[in-house]
């Protein structure tokens, strides 16, 4: 159960780190007040929470994860990973979504999202692929 949970909020934290729409819906969105919807939490949330800091070791060690998952998701991983917020400001949302940088980051993980889809069952493809309303959620 607990891989089970495990998993589906990776999926949903790749999802979201792929879609420039739901960010810029949701970042920019000075209604909101639920700080998940935030980049701060988006990469929180993957790194963090995910416990992914050690680049996956723990969840390969501990078959969260696949082999041929992890050499899909790595190279996205490694920039995601290497990434800084123009000027160091990960509070100025609208300068990282104009970034070209965060962009291609972004870009490459909506590949590497098609890619994994592809060695998923049904139910975690609809969540790796959900269009998320956020405003479910503020």
């Amino acid at each position: 159960m607990i891989e089970e949970i495990w998993r589906n909020r990776w999926l949903s934290c790749i999802n979201e780190l792929t879609s420039l729409r739901l960010q810029r819906e949701s970042w920019l969105d000075k209604t909101n007040s639920n700080p998940h919807w935030s980049f701060v939490e988006f990469m929180c949330s993957y790194f963090d929470d995910l416990g992914i800091d050690n680049n996956y070791a723990h969840q390969l060690n501990n078959d969260l994860i696949s082999n041929k998952e992890f050499e899909i998701i790595k190279p996205w991983h490694e920039l995601l990973d290497k990434y800084n917020s123009p000027k160091n400001d990960d509070y100025d949302v609208e300068k990282i979504l104009e970034d070209k940088e965060w962009q291609l980051i972004v870009e490459k993980g909506v590949k590497v999202k098609i890619e994994l889809s592809n060695c998923l069952n049904e139910a975690e493809n609809q969540i790796l692929n959900e269009e998320i309303d956020y405003r479910k959620y503020k």
